[in-house]
């Protein structure tokens, strides 16, 4: 039946043109039940979340066909799929180009995927929370990640990053405690803060020589871990990068490092030894705290200061050397340290923090190449070396000059022996 139109009168009784009654398309459709948003000027739709979650098998189409028009689909909304706990499998067509953040988050039933190679950016969450997706398959044409995607997926074993990537960014692998084995690619450059924390399962990674920088607790909790080669383009090790990685073993620090932050092996308890390069100038506050294995550390020439805590419950420590260059020894930097027997504690020396040799019971010797007493607190030594330790000096006389000084403390002192 033809589509009727009347015409309009106005007040001054002029008929004016007839009015159509134009039905608008729908901005909405429901495919097979798949929700989709329509772009009815460019032809083009969007997966959508709907109100009821998807469940089972979803297959995406190419295109469909809505009120005679046809619509391609090239886009899967943010969060379209979220929390969607009892979707199994999801295919994606190569008509996608675009997938929104959170598209797939806490999907737990999902165990493979496969992206399109019309896919050049996954942004961030995408995959995160899928407890038991095991097998992902990234395209080639992959160029930018986002942060959380892969966070506490659980299952995941295995994964490939493509060639063209350059940056593993924020939290992408944190909590996946099942993952053994990342393939890196040559092109990558930096990997972010946390990007593999809590991976308890990760025995080693080998690291493209291109890398320059790995973010603050990049490997912490990393109970698995069993060694550490830093590139020569890396110049700073971040805070926390392997703190808690009780299985690390073997370390090797590039002279290309200037800067280890604090606590970047704090509470590696399997760490026996370590080297760390003249290169290193500036050491963090408890880098070593808790590790206690350790038995043999060589501080870099040109250090200058012992930071707070650096050794602190290091309790196989037995002798350390501290280079010429040293000045001050910061507030418990070898508190706990139970096996150190002696130290020598360079001329240099102006400050040494309160604390510094609390808790050190078999310490016997110490030994001060300054002539001139430097500035110490009431505990900077304990009660035990205090009573049964020896403090050997170049001269007596100026550490017993004041009775109300500290150093005053120390009953037994002696001349330096040639």
């Amino acid at each position: 039946m033809a589509l009727m139109t009347t015409p309009a009168m106005n007040a001054a009784g002029i008929t004016s043109a007839p009015v159509k009654n134009v039905i608008k398309k729908s901005p909405t459709a429901n495919v097979d039940g798949i929700n989709f948003k329509l772009d009815a000027k460019n032809n083009r739709a969007k997966v959508v979340s709907g109100t009821n979650l998807y469940a089972g098998d979803v297959v995406i189409p190419e295109k469909f066909a809505e009120d005679s028009v046809t619509y391609y689909v090239e886009e899967i909304d943010a969060g379209a799929f979220k929390d969607c706990v009892t979707l199994v499998n999801i295919t994606i067509p190569n008509t996608i180009t675009k997938i929104g953040s959170d598209a797939f988050k806490n999907c737990s039933s999902i165990e493979s995927i496969t992206i399109p190679h019309s896919i050049s950016e996954l942004k961030s969450g995408t995959f995160e929370g899928c407890s038991n997706l095991k097998e992902v398959v990234l395209p080639e044409t992959l160029k930018t990640l986002g942060n959380d995607l892969f966070k506490n997926c659980t299952a995941l074993q295995h994964i490939t990053i493509p060639m063209g990537v350059t940056k593993l960014p924020n939290d992408i692998f944190e909590g996946c405690t099942s993952l053994t084995d990342v393939n890196l690619p040559a092109s990558l450059e930096e990997i972010g803060s946390d990007a593999f924390a809590s991976c308890s399962s990760l025995e080693e990674i080998v690291f493209p020589n291109g890398v320059k920088a790995i973010g603050s607790e990049c490997f912490k909790n990393c109970s698995s871990l069993k060694s550490f080669t830093a590139t020569t383009a890396m110049s700073k090790l971040s805070n926390s990068l392997f703190e808690n990685c009780n299985n690390l073993v073997n370390v090797n620090i590039s002279s290309a490092i200037k800067t280890i932050e604090n606590e970047v092996f704090k509470n590696c308890s399997s760490l026996d030894s370590i080297n760390i390069p003249n290169s290193v100038k500036t050491l963090g506050s408890s880098v070593f705290e808790e590790c206690n294995n350790l038995r043999i550390v060589n501080i870099p020439n040109g250090l200058t200061s012992i930071p707070t805590k650096l050794f602190k419950n290091c309790s196989n420590l037995e002798s350390i050397s501290l280079p010429s260059s040293i000045k001050d020894l910061n507030a418990a930097a070898f508190y706990g340290c139970s096996s150190l027997r002696s130290i020598e504690i360079p001329s240099g020396v102006k400050e040494l923090g309160g604390n510094l040799f609390e808790g050190c019971s078999a310490l016997e010797s110490v030994t001060m190449l300054g002539g001139t007493p430097a500035k110490i607190k009431k505990d900077t030594f304990d009660k035990h070396f205090c009573i049964e330790g020896t403090l050997f000096v170049p001269n007596v006389s100026p550490y017993k000059s004041d009775p109300k000084s500290p150093w005053s403390k120390i009953r037994k002192m002696e001349k330096i022996r040639k």
